[in-house]
């Protein structure tokens, strides 16, 4: 490994501590996160394409994390500022996307491409049944509807190959197919309920879940019960 990869590396597990300390830790993990990702976007460039590629694995994440951070910060607060920080979020995630979805570097991932339509649609729930695409200032307009059928799409593909047995990619499968109403929630978490995910997946899903349970949308209560359902699962789990 190289040592801009090595320091990336220390970089986010910087971050993770301070985001785990709470608000009050959010603006150095963001710190650590953008000194992270000016390595990366430098070592992105190199000419091998075995650490280009390392490298933007590298970028995704770190971007996936910023994207997270701020989605917590928003949480903490209301109103414009919590706008502003979704804003924030959703450009993260987009950024994420950009290598996550480029051919050049072999990235089989959803982190991004699935929390970037979240972030919108925690931003303007109406979107999700709107005919017109959702315009932010400075965020690339995208149909919610249409792109997350296109999301599940790309998950599937992955499922069917590289991620067969990942249960990160068959939680955000079932969490979409659960949001646009076209699986109950016992039939879309069936593969990754049968993969026997650990606590931590679980505690991740939920907190996926939650926010949009919480919306005004037509998936809500189909929603609620996926939250219900993996609840119950996690505290046989912990028995």
């Amino acid at each position: 490994m190289t040592p801009e990869l090595e320091r990336i590396r220390e970089l986010k597990t910087s971050a993770k501590n301070q985001r785990d300390r709470g608000i009050k830790g959010y603006p150095r993990a963001l710190a650590s996160l953008r000194e992270a990702i000016a390595l990366g976007e430098e070592a992105v460039q190199a000419p091998l394409p075995e650490l280009a590629a390392r490298s933007a694995a590298e970028l995704c994440d770190c971007f996936g994390l910023t994207g997270g951070i701020e989605r917590r910060w928003a949480d903490e607060l209301e109103g414009e500022d919590r706008i502003a920080h979704l804003k924030l979020a959703v450009l993260a995630y987009d950024a994420g996307h950009g290598y996550e979805s480029d051919p050049r570097y072999g990235i089989s991932n959803s982190y991004n491409l699935v929390n970037r339509l979240i972030a919108r649609l925690l931003l303007a729930p109406e979107a999700l049944q709107a005919d017109q695409p959702l315009a932010l200032d400075g965020i690339a307009a995208l149909h919610l509807a249409t792109e997350f059928d296109r999301a599940a799409a790309v998950i599937r593909e992955q499922v069917a190959g590289p991620r067969r047995g990942d249960y990160w990619a068959w939680a955000d499968l079932a969490m979409i197919e659960v949001l646009l109403l076209r699986s109950a929630p016992e039939a879309a978490y069936a593969q990754f309920l049968g993969l026997g995910p650990p606590d931590f997946a679980y505690v991740s899903a939920l907190a996926g879940l939650r926010p949009l349970a919480a919306l005004d949308i037509g998936s809500a209560s189909a929603l609620k019960a996926a939250v219900d359902l993996l609840e119950a699962q996690l505290l046989r789990l912990r028995a």
